[in-house]
């Protein structure tokens, strides 16, 4: 009668789902966040910088113009060009097609919900 009973189950950390889930279109955000770093390395210094502060940080054009010592409307230019040549070094990857990646989110307020 042992035998009949079905096996007894065991949590399993988020992380292994998300480790094991694969994916066979789409990019995963591992790869998409190693891509974007290399775009980011290959643009001039202006551009790199304008882009994290604007966009990165969403700081928008007045934070890029504070850390670059320029006027706001010459920072949003600079920005706007950095996000032009990263859309051109990661044209090869569709970003608006829905991907599904195994994720589990954490619940808000850290409580576990009762059974």
């Amino acid at each position: 009668m042992a035998n009949d009973r079905p096996p007894r189950l065991r949590p399993i950390s988020p992380g292994t789902i998300a480790d094991n889930v694969s994916s066979t279109d789409g990019v995963s955000d591992t790869e998409l966040v190693a891509r974007l770093y290399e775009a980011l390395a290959t643009l001039p210094p202006e551009e790199r910088a304008a882009a994290v502060v604007a966009i990165g940080l969403n700081e928008g054009a007045v934070g890029a113009a504070i850390e670059l010592g320029i006027e706001p409307e010459d920072a949003d230019a600079v920005a706007r060009n950095a996000v032009q040549l990263l859309r051109g070094a990661l044209a090869d990857i569709d970003i608006d097609a829905p991907a599904h990646y195994g994720r589990l989110e954490r619940r808000r307020g850290g409580a576990t919900p009762s059974v």
